[in-house]
């Protein structure tokens, strides 16, 4: 199984008196177990700018927002079995990850480092009349040796009222300790109006620990999201994760993951894998078909950067 396979290219420019020009071009690339797809199959954070360290970086494109940086800050299991985009950031259908996005013709704000304190801003619009959606995100982190902490909130725009309100909001709170060998990482939100429905509101939070011996990472994570207040059934559902990493190298890495998903009483949508409504990159998208029930999976995996 092919898992968020990627390639790009990035450059800058001098352009005098500290500034300079910025481009990125990254794609998802051919699916490495059975060769489908191809480069520019799936643009990813892709764009052009300007930098400078005394006023900051401007970018142009498409990318990232600044609320999913925060949960990307502190995910032990990024695009692996357990990955915390199962439960956060998810709509009451629990299938769309709403706040965990990458989007379009977005223009981009990241400050200079004032003494460990950063922030991000950026605004996004849809393509054409073919959506309303606004996207409005923002994020203030600080980091100071061992310590690192992040605070977000994102509002989505929708136009003309959909469900009672013309708009679905979230704010995000992580923060990452680090004690020698021993890092330890925790998540809160709280997701408001959830497409345009009023008071359809719902919180997701989690907490995890990894561990460096020598070569190996061993590593532990769990998060658990309640119903959305407007669901007539019970939606919840909780997604605990073990795992390893082994460092071949500086570019080559193994890694083995097991995980567990339970949904609540009235769903089978809590998945065990990121499938790409939630965030993952190739990796299936396993559902539990039992309502209320729960499920596991386990993965061997290489990852190799170069």
């Amino acid at each position: 199984n092919n898992n968020s396979s990627r390639f790009g290219l990035k450059g800058d420019e001098d352009l005098g008196g500290g500034l300079k020009s910025i481009w990125q071009m990254e794609s998802g690339i051919f699916e490495v177990d059975d060769g489908a797809g191809g480069l520019g199959a799936t643009l990813r954070n892709t764009y052009v700018g300007f930098t400078n360290s005394s006023w900051g970086t401007v970018k142009l494109g498409r990318h990232d927002t600044p609320v999913k940086d925060l949960g990307r800050a502190v995910e032990l299991f990024n695009e692996q079995i357990g990955d915390a985009r199962n439960v956060t950031g998810l709509r009451a259908n629990n299938t769309t990850n709403a706040f965990d996005a990458r989007i379009n013709n977005m223009v981009r704000y990241e400050s200079f480092d004032m003494s460990g304190i950063k922030f991000a801003l950026a605004y996004g619009i849809p393509e054409g009349t073919a959506s309303n959606l606004r996207y409005t995100s923002g994020n203030v982190t600080w980091g100071s040796g061992p310590i690192y902490v992040g605070f977000g909130y994102e509002t989505h725009g929708l136009g003309t009222k959909v469900n009672g309100t013309n708009s679905e909001k979230a704010t995000r709170l992580v923060g990452k300790y680090s004690m020698g060998d021993l890092t330890l990482s925790a998540l809160y939100e709280q997701l408001s109006d959830l497409n345009g429905k009023s008071g359809d509101d719902r919180s997701a939070w989690g907490l995890g620990a990894g561990f460096k011996m020598a070569n190996n990472t061993l590593k532990a994570q769990y998060y658990d999201v309640d119903k959305t207040d407007k669901n007539t059934t019970d939606n919840s559902g909780t997604i605990w994760a073990l795992g390893v990493d082994h460092s071949l190298s500086k570019t080559t890495l193994v890694y083995f993951a097991y995980a567990s998903a339970e949904n609540g009483k009235g769903t089978t949508s809590t998945l065990i894998n990121p499938s790409s409504s939630n965030g993952g990159h190739g990796t299936d998208g396993a559902a539990v078909s039992k309502v209320g029930g729960d499920g596991t999976a386990y993965s061997f995996g290489t990852i190799m950067k170069f």
